[in-house]
């Protein structure tokens, strides 16, 4: 009787486990991150799945574990810029600054959605804001701050400007 009522235990905890969304949706992620065709995505299908399946479980598993939450969407924000989606992906960088602004991944959102309005969207005027937004938000991050600035002093010139630019600035130095 004793192993009878353990087997069902075993049985509804098991059950359990396969109708619990989160855990629903972590295997499909797994699926799908294989079936993408890794970084090069290969499947672009699978990768708008995969991007919807993130906001979902994100969506689920922020309020007990914010770190998974921009875990995961920054991830899905990155796939998205890769299949060239670029709104969707500042609109998922938008929300870790927004919901989680001392996080420790939050300067990086930030810097990414200058990242890509800048080249992406070639929306130089916010990305210049996005950037000095970036400055003053976190003026010592150590990722992203000489980044930010160099992308503030070469905004909007082109690769010749830029060529010319570290030439000269490589003939000073002699």
């Amino acid at each position: 009787m004793k192993k009878l009522l353990t087997l069902a235990f075993f049985g509804l905890l098991l059950n359990a486990c396969q109708q619990d969304p989160v855990v629903t949706l972590e295997k499909k992620l797994a699926e799908l991150d294989k079936s993408m065709g890794g970084a090069a995505v290969t499947d672009k299908s699978k990768a708008d799945e995969f991007i919807k399946s993130s906001e979902e479980l994100a969506s689920l598993v922020e309020p007990s574990n914010p770190d998974k939450y921009v875990d995961l969407m920054l991830k899905a924000a990155g796939l998205a810029k890769t299949i060239q989606q670029p709104q969707k992906a500042i609109e998922m960088y938008q929300k870790v600054v927004d919901r989680h602004p001392q996080h420790k991944k939050a300067p990086t959102a930030l810097f990414m959605i200058g990242f890509v309005q800048e080249n992406d969207l070639n929306q130089l005027d916010q990305a210049k804001a996005t950037y000095e937004s970036f400055l003053a938000k976190y003026p010592n991050d150590p990722d992203f701050t000489d980044d930010a600035q160099n992308a503030l002093k070469l905004l909007g010139k082109s690769p010749e400007e830029i060529i010319k630019e570290f030439e000269k600035a490589g003939e000073q130095a002699q």
